[in-house]
């Protein structure tokens, strides 16, 4: 006679089932936490490039002005300027806000030409092609040679200004 064999069904999870359900339960929680609010990931990253394209130019600025016996990069005298690609147009616009308005334009090709900066930064929410000339950034050097460097565009309205 064959003896048969019972094998008692214990009903629970193995280690390696539960590992597997957690995994699949924190995969699905970080593609939830992704897709929750894209645009503003993408915000915060282009103000972060913001911060550190305003922080660059104000940096090449204020070194250059060191290394040239107090000699700014263009001639600028207590008025705001739209930073412009060489050649830009110097029409009065509105810039950031109404408190400021462009008087002009200034060209920071000789920052770049002499080194003190690798290129002129655009805005990042600028689509930029050959010709543009605005970039998206202001420069107000006043009398008390103090230099501030913003950027007209921000993310959730956010104010993103350096001073030298």
């Amino acid at each position: 006679m064959e003896r048969a064999i019972k094998i008692k069904n214990k009903g629970g999870f193995t280690l390696i089932e539960l590992i597997i359900v957690v995994a699949i339960i924190a995969l699905l929680a970080a593609a939830t936490f992704v897709a929750v609010d894209p645009a503003k990931r993408i915000g915060d990253t282009q103000n972060a490039q913001r911060w550190s394209d305003v922080t660059a130019l104000a940096d090449a600025w204020m070194k250059y002005t060191v290394d040239n016996n107090g000699t700014v990069p263009t001639t600028t005298s207590n008025i705001t300027y739209q930073i412009t690609k060489y050649g830009g147009a110097t029409s009065t616009v509105n810039i950031c806000d109404a408190t400021s308005t462009v008087n002009g334009t200034v060209w920071i090709d000789t920052l770049v030409d002499n080194g003190y900066i690798g290129s002129i930064p655009y805005d990042p929410n600028t689509d930029y092609v050959d010709g543009t000339t605005s970039t998206g950034y202001y420069l107000h050097y006043d009398g008390n040679h103090t230099l501030t460097v913003g950027a007209c565009n921000t993310y959730n309205s956010a104010t993103i200004r350096v001073k030298r």
